[in-house]
């Protein structure tokens, strides 16, 4: 769903939701300038229901540098901005695998 159709589900205002996003707080996908949402994960993150990824499934900022050529500042750009989806802040943060080997394997959008 859209950023106005999750603001609108989850009674916030979209600039809201949009940051919330951003900071990795509300589950969301980030396609250009386009946040979109999954009603599904919504739902879940908000009655805590997420389940965290095995513990082999879980990469270090480390490891992600290392998997897709990128400096360490690169990669925590790119969290921070959405365009790799992550939890956690800082040396904290972690990247599901599934997730980050989905994107090496998803032809960039034009």
């Amino acid at each position: 769903m859209t950023t106005w159709l999750a603001a609108d589900y989850l009674r916030l205002h979209p600039r809201t939701v949009m940051e919330r996003a951003r900071k990795g707080e509300l589950p969301a996908r980030k396609f250009g300038h386009d946040w979109r949402f999954s009603r599904r994960a919504l739902d879940e993150a908000l009655s805590g229901r997420r389940e965290p990824p095995e513990a082999d499934q879980v990469l270090t900022s480390e490891e992600v540098c290392v998997l897709l050529g990128f400096g360490a500042h690169k990669v925590g750009r790119l969290a921070r901005t959405g365009e790799l989806p992550s939890t956690g802040t800082g040396r904290a943060r972690r990247f599901s695998r599934a997730a980050i080997l989905g994107l090496l394997h998803t032809p960039p959008s034009h």
